[in-house]
């Protein structure tokens, strides 16, 4: 894609930043490796919130809340709940601006059986760029097919 692209696992609640790896006409931000972030306010974090039980979740905003990083952010406690629902529904997740003003995110969580959510993929790129059919339907496609493929490697390998 030439964008950014960047593997997010959740550890007490909070997302943290596994790998990043950035294209050719990615733009940089404070996202690097071992950096935490809230679940809620990224395309990866919505994703592995979507794959955990109601109850860790609630959990997970009892803890830390849901302030608005911006002006886009889901704050309100049903509003994210609808919002993870449709992730569930689609299999991928959407970030329009709401962690960083000016860029935007697809997201899919990494679903093993036995394990649950291990985590999720997502691309992210500048608001300009990311938009239209191949922000709504190419990336998401893109980046479903290559969960699968990172899932398929790490249950036979």
């Amino acid at each position: 894609t030439d964008e950014r692209a960047q593997f997010v696992v959740e550890e007490h609640g909070r997302g943290v930043f596994l790998y990043r790896k950035t294209g050719e006409h990615a733009v940089e931000t404070n996202s690097g490796t071992g950096k935490r972030m809230y679940l809620h306010s990224t395309a990866a974090g919505k994703s592995i919130l979507a794959h955990l039980t109601r109850e860790n979740v609630e959990a997970i905003i009892d803890e830390w809340g849901l302030p608005a990083i911006t002006e886009n952010t889901i704050s309100n406690r049903e509003a994210l709940f609808d919002e993870l629902e449709a992730i569930r529904d689609r299999g991928y997740a959407f970030n329009h601006e709401e962690n960083i003003e000016g860029l935007h995110a697809v997201g899919a969580p990494l679903v093993l059986d036995e394990q649950g959510v291990i985590g999720a993929l997502s691309i992210s790129g500048p608001t300009h760029r990311m938009k239209g059919d191949w922000f709504d339907r190419e990336l998401p496609d893109r980046l479903l097919g290559i969960v699968n493929e990172l899932e398929l490697n790490i249950a036979y390998n």
